[in-house]
């Protein structure tokens, strides 16, 4: 292999295809569709469970609230 063949294998950097692209958007649909449901959940939780979580019922109506996007767990780095 010569020294310009070794130069271009480190410096180019690996594409990313459609194969990446595909991946990654059933990860976050898969994420954003869990948050949904843990905000589904926290929703109908009775108040002893919630005071076991030392929560408020209206702490928990605020979060399930939000929108399943909504969330500091996104991922945004697509490429």
């Amino acid at each position: 292999m010569s020294t310009m063949e070794t130069i271009l294998q480190h410096s180019v950097p690996q594409l990313r295809g459609p194969r990446f692209f595909a991946k990654r958007l059933w990860q976050q649909t898969m994420s954003w569709w869990q948050v949904s449901q843990t905000r589904r959940q926290l929703r109908d939780l009775t108040d002893a469970e919630l005071e076991d979580l030392n929560l408020t019922r209206e702490a928990a109506r605020e979060e399930a609230r939000r929108p399943f996007w909504d969330t500091k767990l996104t991922h945004r780095s697509w490429i």
